[in-house]
């Protein structure tokens, strides 16, 4: 395939340097992709929120995460901004960038940071080593199917056996999506969403079951990748198209921002968000 993941992401983050586009939509406003991240943000609160009641329900009050795909770090802050608070955190970082390793150690000096590559990582390097391991917007970025089964594995086996991942990705659900009719071998996008019973199987089998699904984020925002028909997919398609366009103005994201916001929560309350989810396991 001729996306190159190593490069494209060294690319990325020597153009955009410690900023949301180098880990969201780079060719978008910065405006946009902060309301992006504001969306996932209050959602991943709400999932990691049942780790923290798990945690404190079994008297623990100390815990390591591993966050796989880190970027510039933004989900490691957040998770420390969020916890720290009630709970003593050591924190690793993982990433195939050294570029974005640097940019994250500069504002979180505390976080290890390892640098390796998934589609190449040996599945047990972390064995039952984190109690928390969290992956958000990186396994689909694996479009080769034996890379993003390595990556996959590696991510649940980092779990300790009590522990939880957390995955944040467009995954497919529902019946109709453009990814089922892709011809790989001509397809050049640096991302391909899997279906959740493919996740559900591998993770399964490492003893890792699902205990909760919601948005992330709605189509809006992030672009649909399913919907209940073919109709329905070109109609939210287009209206992407539309919203990228005015999507690039700063002025005009920051005007219109409220609407936004408002817009992308009804979305995902109703199950019309047709985009990204949240999904969390727990290692039994």
């Amino acid at each position: 395939m001729p996306y190159n993941n190593p490069q494209y992401w060294t690319n990325i983050h020597n153009s955009y340097r410690g900023k949301l586009r180098a880990v969201g939509h780079p060719f978008l406003s910065e405006n946009l992709n902060r309301l992006k991240y504001e969306s996932e943000g209050s959602s991943l609160f709400h999932a990691l929120s049942k780790v923290a009641d798990d945690f404190e329900q079994e008297g623990i009050h100390r815990f390591s995460f591993l966050d796989v795909g880190a970027g510039t770090g933004y989900w490691s802050g957040f998770v420390i901004d969020g916890f720290s608070r009630d709970f003593i955190i050591t924190a690793t970082a993982l990433d195939i960038s050294v570029e974005a390793l640097n940019s994250l150690n500069e504002q979180f000096p505390d976080i290890k940071t390892v640098n390796e590559d998934l589609a190449k990582i040996a599945p047990d390097k972390f064995l039952e080593s984190y109690d928390l391991v969290f992956s958000c917007y990186c396994l689909h970025h694996l479009v080769n199917h034996n890379d993003f089964v390595n990556a996959l594995r590696f991510t649940g086996n980092s779990v300790k056996k009590g522990g939880f991942l957390l995955i944040m990705d467009p995954m497919l659900k529902m019946p109709y999506s453009k990814y089922d009719t892709l011809d790989f071998n001509s397809f050049r996008g640096n991302g391909i969403p899997r279906h959740l019973y493919v996740i559900d199987d591998i993770l399964g089998t490492i003893g890792l079951q699902r205990r909760l699904i919601r948005p992330a984020v709605s189509f809006i925002l992030n672009e649909n990748i399913e919907a209940p028909g073919p109709i329905a997919y070109f109609l939210m398609t287009a209206m992407w198209k539309v919203l990228c366009k005015f999507y690039r103005s700063e002025r005009l994201v920051q005007i219109f921002g409220g609407i936004l916001k408002y817009a992308d929560r009804i979305l995902k309350r109703f199950s019309l968000s047709f985009s990204s989810s949240i999904c969390l396991y727990q290692k039994t």
